[in-house]
């Protein structure tokens, strides 16, 4: 029985970043970390545990629809890959959790589609859950709010399935490990391949129907292509990259505060202790 999930804030900045990367698609990705089990003495509660998420593996969209995103088996494999190097840089055995991803412009509730792709991984493990981020949906006071909920699902009696709800804790973490930071360096990186694959696409296509059809280039959809790919880049710098630099400043202001503190301490110990060998 899975009892709570806990992640830190740079897992759950990489998650809001990958969420906020486009409002035209759901994102998708996996959850890397360790199950810690809990002691109990009520033989009805046996199995509980904690879920600790350490690592996100970014996932490419190859089926790219507004409405929903599922979990195919060859991206399964890659994350548990990189869990097996999460596991040996950490020096931890680590394994794929869980699963996230985003619902932009609509509520943070789970579809129906959600619930039977969650079901199908926990049939694996049954403290496998999800994560979905509700964004880009402006309420009637014109602001944009973000909304985060955890869940797992069950299936009744009648062959429905349920959206059963698990807490979640977003825990500060003050430093950020290599393996979260190379995550999310590498996130604006793979949204930038990401649009480029899809509009190098557009184009070829483009390019195989006018030789098909032995007439020139259509001025004004290569134009569309264009103007489409420029703007998901310019979304791009706008919520990804620019609020990751923002990030990166700040913690490295704090940082540079916290060792001029520490250095502070250490004269201060310095010369409290010269003072006290000068009195011997």
């Amino acid at each position: 029985m899975l009892m709570k999930v806990q992640i830190s804030t740079s897992v759950y900045h990489i998650i809001l970043a990958h969420a906020l990367s486009t409002e035209k698609e759901e994102i998708i990705g996996m959850l890397i970390g360790e199950w810690q089990g809990l002691r109990n003495t009520n033989p009805f509660m046996t199995n509980r545990a904690i879920a600790s998420v350490e690592g996100v593996s970014l996932l490419t969209r190859s089926d790219k629809r507004k409405d929903r995103v599922e979990i195919a088996p060859e991206q399964l494999h890659l994350a548990a890959l990189e869990a097996e190097q999460v596991s040996k840089r950490l020096n931890r055995k680590m394994c794929v959790i869980g699963w996230y991803h985003s619902h932009p412009h609509i509520t943070v509730f789970p579809s129906h589609v959600d619930l039977r792709t969650q079901l199908s991984q926990q049939y694996l493990d049954s403290h496998f859950f999800g994560i979905i981020i509700s964004c880009f949906d402006s309420s009637s006071d014109h602001i944009q709010r973000v909304q985060i909920t955890c869940f797992q699902a069950e299936q009744t009696s009648d062959g429905t399935v349920s959206r059963v709800n698990v807490p979640i804790e977003i825990i500060p973490s003050y430093t950020m490990s290599s393996v979260m930071r190379e995550t999310f360096l590498d996130l604006p990186k793979r949204m930038f391949e990401e649009h480029n694959k899809e509009y190098e696409a557009a184009t070829s296509k483009r390019i195989q129907y006018s030789d098909q059809r032995n007439v020139t280039s259509d001025i004004m959809t290569e134009l569309y292509n264009t103007g489409v790919y420029g703007q998901s880049i310019t979304h791009l710098v706008d919520n990804v990259i620019c609020p990751a630099t923002q990030i990166l400043e700040n913690t490295s202001k704090e940082l540079d505060q916290k060792i001029e503190e520490v250095k502070r301490k250490l004269s201060e110990s310095k010369k409290r202790n010269d003072a006290f060998l000068i009195e011997l």
